[in-house]
């Protein structure tokens, strides 16, 4: 390609530019050299870095040109292709670019004529696909074939001309369908409300339940919808007879049982028509005539039963004070025997709304009991211990807080009821008794559980124990548990001097026996009587009549053991059962 003179001229002017440039350069680093004191062999090594880096600059300027006519090159090729495949596609004359242009030029012209040509075959395959997605629906609801376009291929503008006639035709047929099916379906639903009948089939639940867009409006199912409508319409004309027939029944029993006018039209105005509901009531209404009274009474009693049971065990009602109303369990269903009920349901609903706040605490009383007793079974569990999750740790904080809350919730309760007392100058019962009766009656009952518990795993130790020793298959005492027999040698003696010494005589060994040292039966109190508990000011028991709390015999067995007298008398009952217990 011929070089320009004014391109040839500019590249003189640059290349003067650049020796004079250069020449100032080389001056600046040659004073600096001498400054310095380089040596000439140095300069001449300096000279040839300065040399290098231009060439090498020069030549990475010519790379990257040339790499963007490369670039260029290709475009042209690429946009070439594509140009030629989207007019085939798009049924059009290929583009012919002008002779003499620059690459740079046939590039851009060739890349705005690719943009132009992928633009209409974008508009027109969105185009096509808007009116497939019409037809498609139209067709669904008509069972039709839908308009043939081959696939993966553009369409032409007659083709899509064509589809768009073809969805106006399926749009008006669509519509015809359509107004007769909402006709339609208006009259079955209207039959289907008349006889009290629900959708059965899976048509019918098609036609009455589903939205109505989504009805098929085939042949077939217009032919089933009409077959339909004329066999409701007959079922209809069929019941009218009937409820007809019923009424006279009705209207015969109503006057041999003299019913109050007002009563047989409240009936009538609910029961209009021949719904299958309405011929169900007239046909109920025939046999309730018969025992009318009867059958009101008793099905009123026991709804009132059950909402007084509801009170009773609100209200923590003993067994005696429920069965104080006889009428409770009387089955002559009487007007005398309703009215009762109805006085007894008002008086619980007054007594439990007057003491909500009582019955709420003894409420949070009984909940945190039962979480008490609840702990106390894990902590006889031995697997407790397999729990490496911290749930041990969770669980004995949950303990505490239940044993700091207990005695809180019941100095509420007694406080509550104290000023209840004081007000009303009635006594409050839980369960027929005081409220710390109650509490006194829970736990000897529970203590006297504890103790028939540790009875029963002595007895089972002691005959485990004798087995062993009658089998000789193990010692008939082992240090761990040497202290709950007798002593084996005989205790030390204090002597006058207050030291210690053996005594002259020791004692023999002994057998292991069922001792009452060893297994003595734990004492057996039963729970003291709600009605015989003394009571103190204030309701409340004073500390020595108080029941232990958890692990009181614990402590009481470690202090007997740490006092200074270790003789045979310090393991006595109690401190066994401490023991055991622990």
């Amino acid at each position: 390609m011929a070089i320009s003179s004014t391109s040839k001229s500019n590249a003189e002017k640059m290349a003067n530019e650049l020796a004079h440039s250069l020449e100032a350069t080389m001056g600046r680093l040659q004073n600096i050299w001498d400054e310095i004191g380089i040596m000439e062999e140095q300069r001449k090594d300096r000279r040839k870095v300065v040399l290098h880096h231009l060439q090498a600059l020069l030549e990475e300027m010519v790379a990257e040109e040339e790499n963007l006519r490369t670039r260029l090159l290709q475009s042209v090729e690429d946009c070439g292709k594509e140009l030629l495949k989207i007019s085939k596609e798009l049924h059009v004359p290929v583009y012919e670019p002008e002779e003499g242009l620059t690459i740079l030029t046939l590039e851009k012209e060739l890349r705005i004529r690719v943009d132009t040509l992928s633009k209409e075959k974008h508009d027109r395959m969105k185009q096509l696909g808007s009116l497939q997605e019409k037809e498609q629906q139209l067709c669904d609801t008509l069972c039709t074939t839908p308009f043939y376009i081959a696939p993966d291929t553009v369409p032409s503008n007659d083709q899509l001309a064509k589809l768009r006639q073809h969805i106006s035709t399926l749009q008006t047929e669509k519509n015809t369908r359509q107004e007769l099916f909402l006709e339609t379906k208006r009259k079955i639903i209207t039959f289907l409300d008349d006889l009290d009948l629900t959708p059965n089939s899976s048509f019918e639940r098609d036609v009455v339940c589903e939205d109505e867009e989504s009805f098929v409006l085939s042949s077939d199912n217009m032919a089933t919808l009409k077959t339909l409508c004329a066999e409701l319409e007959k079922k209809q004309n069929d019941l009218i007879a009937l409820a007809s027939d019923l009424r006279i029944q009705v209207t015969t029993l109503w006057d041999r049982l003299m019913v109050e006018q007002a009563e047989r039209e409240a009936f009538n105005r609910d029961n209009q028509g021949f719904k299958p509901r309405v011929l169900k009531a007239l046909r109920e209404e025939i046999e309730r005539c018969r025992e009318l009274k009867l059958q009101n009474i008793r099905r009123y009693v026991e709804g009132l039963r059950a909402e007084i049971t509801q009170f009773w065990n609100k209200c923590y009602f003993s067994q005696e004070q429920r069965n104080q109303f006889t009428e409770f369990f009387s089955d002559d269903f009487t007007e005398d025997l309703l009215e009762v009920h109805d006085q007894q349901v008002a008086r619980l609903k007054q007594y439990y709304d007057n003491n909500r706040d009582i019955l709420k605490f003894v409420e949070k009383w009984e909940d945190l009991w039962k979480k008490m007793l609840e702990f106390e079974r894990r902590a006889n569990d031995p697997s407790r211990y397999n729990n490496r999750g911290g749930g041990l740790l969770q669980e004995e904080k949950e303990r505490k807080k239940v044993h700091k809350l207990l005695p809180k919730v019941e100095e509420e309760v007694s406080r509550a009821i104290k000023e209840y007392e004081q007000k009303t100058g009635q006594p409050f019962l839980v369960d027929g008794c005081p409220f710390l009766d109650y509490v006194t009656a829970q736990w000897n009952k529970h203590n006297e559980e504890k103790e028939q518990e540790k009875h029963r795993r002595h007895v089972a130790k002691a005959k485990q124990l004798e087995e062993e020793q009658k089998n000789g298959s193990r010692p008939a005492t082992t240090p761990k548990r040497r202290f709950l027999t007798t002593p084996t040698k005989t205790p030390t003696k204090r002597k006058m001097d207050g030291t210690f010494g053996p005594s002259p005589s020791p004692a023999k060994k002994t057998p292991m026996h069922h001792s009452s040292v060893m297994f003595a039966s734990p004492l057996h109190r039963p729970p003291r009587s709600c009605k015989k508990t003394p009571k103190t000011p204030g309701n409340r028991l004073p500390k020595q009549n108080r029941p232990p709390l958890p692990g009181s015999g614990l402590r009481k067995a470690l202090a007997e053991r740490n006092t200074p007298d270790r003789s045979h008398a310090g393991f006595s009952t109690s401190t066994m059962s401490g023991a055991s217990s622990a």
